[in-house]
């Protein structure tokens, strides 16, 4: 069954903006009443200042944890840059990210015009281990993605949830330190039939919203990685089409070959 990106994306970023809202609301109240006042004032002009375009720089480079490319990478990339404008692909800004981590992509398109990229793909291809049209391609298809997705105030959303994206990252650092327990991974396996017997029980017990709240969280559990798997298919597939039509299809697919990446069937046959 398909549903439109806008309902997709709007059942990711409804919980993660409102989560982030109250946290920060939260965390001001803690404060002392006037700092808390000043900090929640900032907040809302950085939000304001990005949704009108400003502080871009700093944002990307703060939300990305990256910096501007040196004159040398920047060097490095160039004839990489000059094939994509060649082909239609203008990158205004080049950022390099400031760590290397093995689940982080090795090239996103963030913000007007700028790509992040990894410190590994630019060594790569200084050292030719990545051809230029390689990595031309990799960061056509971070582009595409981006152009797939097509999200709205990028910068100034991404600041909003950040307090949403901590605390998942905190609990699933909690989870991975004790998944060696023996019911953690099958107490979470049934949490939605959990779930579904405190919401009976405490409509039974005359506390209905308690059990419609719950069970509404419960259910997000399920919501928002579905949603976001789907956003990521959705991506994925057109981010590959607009390699194809940039004629770098099998320069793309040489470069997931050789590096092992995992590809599902459906996108082995587009590539």
């Amino acid at each position: 069954m398909r549903f439109p990106m806008t309902v997709l994306r709007a059942v990711t970023l409804a919980p993660a903006l409102l989560v982030s809202f109250v946290l920060t609301v939260v965390v001001c109240a803690l404060l002392p009443p006037a700092l808390g006042l000043v900090a929640f004032m900032a907040a809302g002009g950085v939000l304001v200042a990005l949704a009108l375009g400003q502080l871009q720089e700093p944002a990307v480079a703060a939300l990305t944890r990256s910096r501007p490319a040196t004159e040398a990478e920047f060097r490095v990339m160039a004839p990489v840059l000059a094939e994509l404008g060649g082909r239609g692909v203008d990158v205004g800004t080049l950022f390099v990210r400031r760590i290397q981590r093995p689940s982080t992509p090795v090239a996103v398109a963030i913000g007007r015009r700028t790509v992040v990229v990894s410190p590994g793909l630019v060594e790569a291809t200084y050292r030719g281990g990545v051809t230029g049209a390689e990595a031309a391609a990799a960061l056509a298809h971070a582009v595409g993605r981006r152009q797939a997705i097509r999200p709205r105030l990028e910068l100034a959303v991404l600041a909003a949830t950040t307090p949403w994206r901590l605390m998942v990252a905190t609990f699933c650092g909690v989870g991975r330190a004790f998944a060696w327990l023996p019911f953690v991974r099958l107490a979470w396996t049934l949490r939605g039939v959990v779930g579904v017997i405190c919401a009976v029980q405490s409509v039974v017990e005359g506390r209905a919203w308690a059990g419609l709240l719950g069970g509404a969280v419960i259910a997000l559990t399920y919501l928002v990685p579905a949603a976001g798997r789907r956003i990521e298919l959705h991506a994925e597939a057109e981010a590959d089409q607009f390699v194809l039509s940039l004629g770098l299809r099998p320069v793309l697919a040489g470069l997931l070959r050789r590096y092992g990446h995992p590809m599902t069937l459906e996108r082995m046959q587009r590539l």
